[in-house]
């Protein structure tokens, strides 16, 4: 075989090689498995913090309750997301009806074992979920359809789960369970708008109201940054209190990774998977430091 047919078939084994890597990156993203996983690593994120154990029961219930709601926000989504996610839409509604409710009922059954407190949990961060994605009155609209509202739902759902998942098996201070919601819910809240601005132009043309189709991108990204900002007064606030200490320098480093995505992706032309990687992979840097170092 000549130099140029062994150059060939390399590059085409290259290219074959990231083609198969990149769709099964696209799949895990897709299916909503990447964000299960992320989950999970928020309630390692608030375990680290108060100093508990890390329960692996909570994990599963993480996993398994982000991916049926997220998956079952696909189906109710179905139509909406053939400007955003056309993949969704050639994959059917089965696709993601079946794994959430199996993954529903394994959350259900994990958080009976665990106890009424986490079963609370999990109930009240489903009934937000439904409220947001599903119309349950002709006459009141989705919660998702009024401007806002779908951001801090689910940055509500988010430090719901992350934060008082862990201190409800184990005892935590209440005053540290309402600083590691508060965390997690301006994080969330970023990156939910973050998804948005990434879905402009497909919301856009299903004639969605959100907030970066109100704001216009300039004014969502000032918003972002304030928002990102009222970390520092967070922060602040734990110094002074000789609260998270061992964890302050990894906090601050989440700080500045948020203005970072917010000044990076905040004008709407990075593609999808960048964005789910980055926006919502922050958990993994973060916990990794905090855990590792």
């Amino acid at each position: 075989m000549t130099n140029l047919k062994v150059q060939k078939f390399i590059i085409l084994i290259s290219y074959r090689i990231q083609r198969a890597f990149f769709s099964n990156i696209k799949l895990f993203t897709s299916t909503s498995v990447f964000l299960a996983l992320n989950a999970q690593l928020v309630v390692v994120f608030s375990s680290l913090l108060y100093g508990v154990m890390i329960k692996p029961e909570l994990l599963l219930i993480a996993f398994f309750l982000t991916l049926s709601v997220y998956n079952m926000n696909k189906v109710t989504d179905f139509n909406e997301d053939t400007f955003n996610q056309p993949e969704s839409v050639i994959r059917g509604k089965n696709f993601y009806l079946l794994p959430s409710i199996t993954s529903l009922i394994l959350c259900i059954l994990l958080s009976l074992f665990a106890g009424i407190q986490t079963l609370l949990v999990v109930l009240t961060s489903l009934f937000a979920s439904i409220a947001y994605s599903v119309k349950l009155f002709k006459s009141i609209p989705r919660l998702k359809e009024v401007v806002g509202v779908k951001s801090i739902l689910v940055a509500f759902s988010w430090g719901l789960t992350g934060a008082v998942l862990p201190a409800s098996v184990q005892k935590v201070e209440p005053k540290l369970i309402i600083l590691s919601f508060t965390f997690i819910f301006f994080q969330l809240f970023i990156n939910t708008i973050l998804c948005d601005v990434r879905d402009f132009e497909g919301d856009k043309l299903a004639g969605l109201r959100t907030i970066p189709i109100e704001l216009g991108l300039n004014k969502t990204r000032s918003l972002l940054l304030i928002v990102n900002s009222l970390i520092l007064p967070w922060l602040a606030y734990c110094y002074s209190h000789n609260l998270f200490l061992d964890y302050l320098p990894n906090l601050l480093f989440s700080l500045i990774y948020g203005y970072v995505i917010i000044i990076f992706f905040s004008t709407g032309r990075s593609s999808r998977l960048r964005v789910d990687l980055v926006v919502d992979g922050e958990w993994i840097p973060l916990v990794a430091i905090m855990r590792f170092f």
